[in-house]
């Protein structure tokens, strides 16, 4: 029975992912334009749907909405997708007792409402942005929010807190906004009051929600909200990139399983497999001869009737995802390369925050590298002739390399940064 309804698990993902319901907590950042309405438009113009509501009453902190009984009505109303949160436009950017104070506390308060309603339903903080000339108001007081680039930075560094105190996705407008004034100085996000979106502003801010939801990038949506088609693919292009190019910080896939894994060969007809996903609690592979889906572990080794290829498939779900992942494996060219995997060395220079990965002198010569986080998420990719490849400033944590080249190939060597 389980398979079955791991079956049923995956269909259904599909079958009803279309219509997705957002709740809107807020001021008048989100309701200026109508934005979660240009973000509906964006989800028809991509023929999927979202159903949404908001409470976003002006100059609303999140103080105020744990003590807003339309607020906590709303939250309680039915089980959300995706509960956006967004906090007064001056506060998270102010000095840090303040924050601490005054910010944090209600924002974790929040987020345990939404918890305590549905606990799949996912928080997002929606990071605002620093204001067109600074935060005049606060600059003598605190000298940081003096410039756009300063608040923005606050903001950022507050939102980011944010998401991780309560293990929630944090959707980078603020950020986006920072790459589209970087590039694109013509283009005026604020209105007159040098705080509150234009139009620009607006429709960027959707177009980061959506990439922040769906996960892909709202490039090439025929929903333009009536601004120049090509500033609206602009717009669309940096608010893509600025989400999909850094999805670990922002926390954008902490609710979804990956079905990605690596593997080594063991012997001529046995791989083990690994899949490193943290957020995954049940593991269901399939070896692709015929069996379909059954039920084993993160690390499992599969037995193959012949030297040949297979389709081999993982399907990885938790208490509300689920994701499937397949690869083309042909076990007569992977090759067993034990001997080679051991004399492959990771060494750090915690002074310079360079680390390199040097293989054994039989590896010279022209080849491929790939390395994937503990996510299976491919962070580096390169065709070198030598012998040691140096990354910058690597994150902590667990990571995987798959190597080709010079006669060899082999897939699932791990290797461990430390922290410093």
């Amino acid at each position: 029975m389980k398979k079955y309804f791991l079956l049923l698990l995956l269909c259904s993902h599909h079958i009803f992912a279309q219509q997705t319901k957002v709740l809107f907590l807020g001021n008048s950042y989100t309701y200026t334009n109508n934005m979660p309405d240009l973000l509906y438009q964006l989800s028809l113009a991509s023929h999927d749907s979202i159903a949404y509501d908001s409470n976003t009453p002006g100059g609303y902190t999140f103080q105020n909405h744990t003590q807003d009984g339309t607020s906590i009505a709303k939250i309680n109303s039915r089980q959300w997708n995706y509960i956006i949160l967004q906090g007064q436009s001056q506060e998270p950017s102010l000095d840090t007792p303040y924050v601490v104070a005054n910010v944090l506390p209600y924002a974790a308060q929040l987020d345990n409402m939404i918890q305590a309603n549905d606990s799949c339903t996912q928080t997002i903080y929606f990071m605002t942005w620093g204001r067109k000339n600074g935060d005049a108001s606060n600059c003598v007081a605190y000298p940081p929010v003096c410039t756009f680039l300063g608040m923005q930075q606050q903001l950022k560094n507050r939102y980011l807190q944010m998401g991780i105190d309560n293990h929630a996705i944090v959707a980078p407008v603020g950020e986006a906004w920072k790459n589209v004034i970087a590039t694109n100085p013509t283009f005026d996000l604020y209105i007159s009051d040098e705080s509150h979106p234009s139009l620009y502003g607006s429709y960027l801010t959707a177009c980061v929600f959506y990439a922040t939801i769906y996960r892909r990038s709202p490039l090439g949506l025929n929903y333009y909200a009536g601004l120049p088609v090509n500033d609206a693919i602009l717009l669309q292009t940096i608010a893509g990139s600025t989400v999909l190019d850094s999805m670990q910080l922002w926390n954008t896939e902490i609710y979804y399983p990956n079905a990605n894994y690596i593997f080594s060969q063991l012997t001529s007809t046995s791989l083990n497999l690994i899949n490193s996903d943290a957020s995954a609690t049940s593991w269901y592979w399939d070896n692709g001869t015929g069996n379909g889906f059954v039920q084993g572990t993160a690390n499992q080794i599969l037995n193959f009737p012949n030297v040949t290829t297979y389709n081999v498939c993982l399907a990885v779900s938790n208490a509300c995802h689920s994701d499937t992942s397949c690869q083309t494996i042909n076990l007569a060219t992977v090759g067993i390369v034990e001997n080679i995997l051991t004399e492959i060395k990771v060494v750090q220079d915690f002074s310079s925050g360079y680390f390199s990965i040097q293989f054994p002198e039989q590896t010279k010569g022209p080849f491929s590298l790939h390395l994937f986080d503990a996510m299976g998420r491919e962070i580096k990719s390169i065709e070198t002739g030598e012998h040691q490849i140096q990354f910058e400033n690597p994150s902590p944590g667990i990571y995987f390399i798959n190597a080709e080249g010079n006669g060899i190939l082999f897939t699932g060597k791990s290797i461990l940064i430390p922290a410093k």
